[in-house]
């Protein structure tokens, strides 16, 4: 039986953090679970509140909050992670992000998927449901489409922490607060971890079955925020690139990625007068252009602001 500590950050979503703790009351597993959160609105404290009253209502899990002052998503991961391994006998470390809700089978999915792979990181599949009607024009692009691979299995790295389950053994080797705190509201973080990881020969996988699912918010249906996050997305893949291989091997290997990128961003949004494929166009710029912001160490600060509730 796995000692299962599952981590969730959370800024101004007391919303979503119910949804998602409503969750995790109603997984069906055979392992030790205890839910700890991290409130990083030092402020209004939201997420605080969320964990008292569930806590006080009497939460089917053993239910902890703690609160970080000073924003930045890798500082709250750090908080997470310090805060899981000190609890006694804790063998898994899970993390899922406060607009994410887990299936009933989503803990017992990843730890089977690592311990029939041997990994010391899983990923799981997230699910996109829309709070408001989706527009057409939006319905086939990349970035609101489910996060799914072909089969469970092992793979070569797991980019994020939005459903993971990580060794406790592993964090423990990687060393004190592994999230780069450079990156504090840029994003990118969980990427520059596990690609550490890779490096130092850590194992990953993957899990079909343990599923989660995303809530979008409208604010984040528009043709704005979808290039500003390949843009984003962009900038954190050469910021880890840059880190990890050295600026003029990450700008040798991605210059002829940007090139097409500007080509089909710049000519593709001429040639269709479908908004969608407008749209996805225009991104391949937006992200050769955020390439180059990685590279010559300019930074978008994404998560300044928080979308949904």
């Amino acid at each position: 039986m796995a000692n299962v500590v599952i981590c969730i950050a959370t800024c101004n979503r007391p919303q979503g953090l119910r949804r998602t703790l409503a969750s995790l009351a109603a997984l069906e597993t055979r392992h030790r679970i205890d839910v700890l959160v991290a409130d990083n609105d030092a402020r209004e404290q939201q997420g605080l509140a969320v964990v008292e009253a569930l806590a006080t209502s009497g939460y089917r899990w053993p239910i902890e909050a703690l609160l970080v002052r000073e924003r930045g998503i890798p500082l709250v991961r750090n908080a997470l992670v310090e805060a899981a391994l000190a609890r006694p006998g804790v063998t898994h470390v899970a993390m899922m992000d406060d607009d994410e809700a887990a299936c009933p089978g989503w803990i017992d999915a990843l730890v089977t998927a690592a311990d029939r792979w041997d990994a010391d990181v899983v990923g799981g599949a997230v699910l996109r449901e829309m709070d408001s009607p989706l527009p057409a024009w939006a319905s086939r692009h990349p970035l609101l489409q489910p996060k799914r691979r072909d089969k469970s299995g092992p793979v070569s790295l797991v980019d994020s922490t939005a459903n993971v389950l990580m060794s406790a053994n592993a964090l423990r080797r990687i060393g004190a607060r592994p999230f780069d705190e450079r990156m504090a509201l840029t994003g990118g973080s969980d990427k520059q971890l596990f690609t550490r990881m890779q490096r130092a020969g850590f194992r990953f996988a993957w899990s079909e079955e343990a599923l989660v699912t995303e809530l979008i918010p409208a604010s984040r249906v528009t043709a704005k925020w979808l290039l500003m996050r390949g843009y984003r997305v962009g900038m954190t893949d050469m910021i880890v690139a840059r880190t990890h291989g050295g600026a003029l091997r990450a700008a040798l290997s991605e210059s002829p990625r940007i090139a097409v990128g500007f080509l089909v961003g710049a000519v593709g949004p001429l040639t269709t007068l479908d908004r969608g494929k407008r749209v996805e166009r225009l991104g391949k710029l937006y992200r050769a252009a955020g390439k180059i912001a990685g590279l010559t160490g300019v930074h978008y600060e994404e998560y300044r602001k928080v979308h949904g509730a």
